[in-house]
């Protein structure tokens, strides 16, 4: 009984220690086997114990800035915040050497140097931004590989150790509140032997520049929203999205780079040229030439295309639409259409249907590029990106194997995946394309703000990512407004998380995000956010699809169909309940009611809303 009861015991405390290693709310990691060794003491009741070592940052084109005004590298970025998280978590400040430490010396290592390459880490054989969490005697190493020029994967490993030992999370920008420290006088890492990588390789959101305060909170509105009292912290007058992304890993280590809606200002060319090829740009209904778009049924389009990939690979001249992998193929960003005859043609070879025609045009253009660039530069690509009315795949069109293809969601964006049609067709379509490419599919996608109204969808993210798992490289989220990460923060920071990993559990990450920034007020939040998921992704107005105008405006009808009175006056119960809560708490308060910026636009919005 003894040793039966020893055993249990010891089962409980390993899965205890897995627990604090692997919290629910954190994406999983593959494990390794650990090596035998005390914990590596960080810090000693406020005290530090180690020193950090950052290998050769010097040496490195990405650690600072090359000029005035540029961003310090990921790198850079995460070291900082580890510094400025273990200070604010312990009270110690980290110690950093510029030369190796002693092997008796506690010491955080980071990046690959003889050290880590001696305790058996291969930083070159890692995958893309893969990265290793290696601990020894007095030692623990964070190393990723570097991709295309960069170290960013370094980054990432030094990303979780934050977050896994020193308990941090980082669930919008932190000028605004987003940082979630544990308090704790003392951090020593267990024996643990990790490694991890990107599900996803492109994991980009747009705008990275962020917003200058006061800002709209809808992409139509030409006013700022004023925020509440105390909602912005004092002195904010910006809120910036780039030194934040880093610190939820987005990034790119995706070899195909879109160069959207390029070439751009076509109108500009010479006068000259315009006069003279008239015929390779887009005609109008009534007889006049679109300046602005090519005629992609024209030669000259071809032409003037292919005279930029020679003047870029084969005389290291400058071209807007070639990168040195691949050249784009991207209309300007408004519907195309044409009506010359050739066009019209291949319209009527399509059975007449706009959508269906224009995508054949689109789709004969890209393959006759492809060719193209296949017989004169067969290590280039052609990246393609169907958009607005010509983003169906032809199924009659077979591509050359160089065909990379970038589909954008621009009929069913992110939020209307909601419904489960939507849902369905997007997979469908990107399984079309995805048979044409010669390699992954990647995504343009968006969080559009159309509402003031509180509404989130996290689940239809992850559930998608997990979807086109192997289907897709990666997705671009291109965002509006400041409201991406205040009403919809929660549903944008899974969307991150499920970039790097979409096996991800979505209500932990909820539970602990409550649990964290509101104090008092979790159990009362997180009502209102379970509310808000189960409007949005449960609601009856999905059953009925919804389809809304280019810019995405929510209809006005459909407001109170996912926000009927009665709750939207449970929504006011809570809100007002946790503002009540927090009254003596004015970190957390803050917090919510900057996450709760838009509500009472939304109160206004709901009672002038007809049926």
């Amino acid at each position: 009984m003894k040793r039966l009861a020893a055993f249990m015991c010891l089962i409980a405390a390993l899965a205890l220690a897995d627990d604090r290693l692997q919290p629910r709310d954190l994406t999983p990691v593959t494990w390794l086997e650990a090596p035998q060794h005390a914990p590596v003491e960080i810090v000693r009741e406020g005290k530090p114990v180690a020193v950090v070592y950052v290998a050769n940052p010097e040496g490195r084109s990405d650690w600072q800035p090359k000029r005035k005004h540029e961003s310090p590298s990921t790198l850079k970025r995460l070291v900082d915040e580890m510094s400025e998280v273990v200070r604010l978590s312990t009270g110690a400040t980290l110690v950093f050497v510029t030369n190796p430490p002693a092997a008796t010396e506690c010491a955080i290592v980071i990046g690959d140097c003889e050290e880590t390459r001696r305790a058996g880490i291969d930083a070159s054989a890692l995958p893309p931004e893969g990265f290793v969490v290696l601990t020894a005697s007095n030692r623990v190493y964070l190393v990723g590989t570097g991709t295309n020029g960069t170290h960013d994967a370094t980054a990432w490993a030094v990303a979780d150790f934050l977050e896994r030992f020193a308990g941090v999370r980082w669930y919008w920008p932190v000028e605004v509140g987003g940082r979630c420290v544990v308090q704790n006088t003392s951090l020593a890492v267990p024996p643990v032997h990790y490694r991890d990588q990107p599900v996803f390789r492109l994991r980009e959101y747009h705008p990275r520049e962020g917003w200058k305060l006061p800002t709209p909170s809808r992409s139509f509105d030409s006013k700022p929203l004023p925020f509440p009292p105390h909602a912005i912290p004092d002195g904010v007058q910006e809120v910036r999205m780039m030194p934040y992304l880093a610190l939820v890993r987005a990034g790119c280590s995706w070899p195909y780079k879109i160069q959207c809606h390029e070439p751009q200002n076509l109108a500009k060319l010479p006068r000259e040229f315009l006069e003279a090829n008239p015929d390779m740009f887009a005609l109008r209904k009534d007889g006049t030439r679109n300046v602005n778009l090519f005629c992609y049924s024209s030669p000259k389009a071809l032409d003037y295309l292919l005279a930029g990939c020679e003047r870029a690979w084969d005389k290291n001249g400058n071209c807007t639409w070639v990168t040195p992998t691949c050249v784009t193929v991207s209309p300007g960003d408004t519907i195309w259409e044409c009506f010359c005859s050739d066009c019209m043609d291949t319209q009527i070879r399509a059975g007449g249907t706009s959508i269906d025609g224009f995508s054949l045009i689109m789709g004969l253009f890209v393959k006759r590029m492809c060719e193209a660039v296949k017989d004169r530069w067969p290590d280039k690509k052609v990246i393609y990106m169907p958009y607005w009315n010509y983003q169906e795949c032809p199924p009659s069109v077979d591509y050359p194997d160089n065909l990379v293809v970038m589909a954008a969601m621009t009929t069913f964006p992110m939020p209307l995946n909601a419904q489960p049609e939507n849902f369905q067709d997007a997979i469908a379509r990107l399984r079309a394309w995805q048979s044409k490419a010669c390699v992954p599919v990647t995504v343009w996608d968006y969080c559009v703000a159309w509402t003031h109204g509180p509404y989130q969808y996290p689940h239809v993210v992850r559930d998608f990512q997990k979807s086109i798992q192997g289907l897709s490289a990666g997705t671009f989220v291109n965002g509006w407004t400041m409201s991406d990460w205040t009403t919809t923060a929660p549903t944008l920071y899974v969307w991150m998380k499920a970039l790097w990993n979409p096996d991800l559990d979505v209500d932990a990450v909820l539970d602990e995000m409550c649990r964290r920034l509101y104090g008092k007020a979790g159990a009362t939040a997180r009502d209102m956010m379970r509310l808000e998921c189960a409007l949005w992704e449960e609601g009856d107005w999905r059953k009925q699809r919804v389809m809304l105008p280019g810019e995405w405006y929510l209809p006005k009808s459909l407001v109170p169909r996912v926000w009927p009175p009665e709750i939207v006056e449970r929504l006011k119960t809570l809100r007002d309940q946790a503002l009540v809560e927090l009254a003596d708490d004015p970190v957390a308060r803050q917090r919510f009611l900057y996450r709760t910026w838009t509500f009472d636009a939304f109160l206004e919005e709901a009672g002038r809303s007809e049926p």
